[in-house]
């Protein structure tokens, strides 16, 4: 009887040691996936934002016109000397 235990437990030890690897964390093909996934983002968030500062200098009066932000969300233009025009 104690024979059988013995056996038992080694082949249970044996099961949980060739199932550990699946308690891993994230595997290398994961992490790949992720970076590529952020560097998508990035890239489409500047696009975005270069599409944004396009379509601002153009409403504010061309190449030559400056432009700002503003916490709101709206485009601030301003002249060639720096006075605030329209919003």
């Amino acid at each position: 009887m104690n024979h059988a235990i013995n056996w038992t437990l080694a082949v249970l030890t044996a099961l949980v040691l060739s199932t550990a690897y699946l308690l891993d964390g994230p595997s290398d093909y994961q992490a790949a996936v992720d970076s590529a996934a952020n560097a998508r983002a990035t890239q489409r968030e500047q696009l975005a934002m270069e599409k944004f500062s396009r379509a601002a200098q153009a409403m504010c009066g061309g190449e030559n016109a400056s432009w700002r932000l503003l916490d709101n969300g709206s485009v601030q233009c301003f002249t060639k000397r720096g006075f605030r025009t329209t919003k």
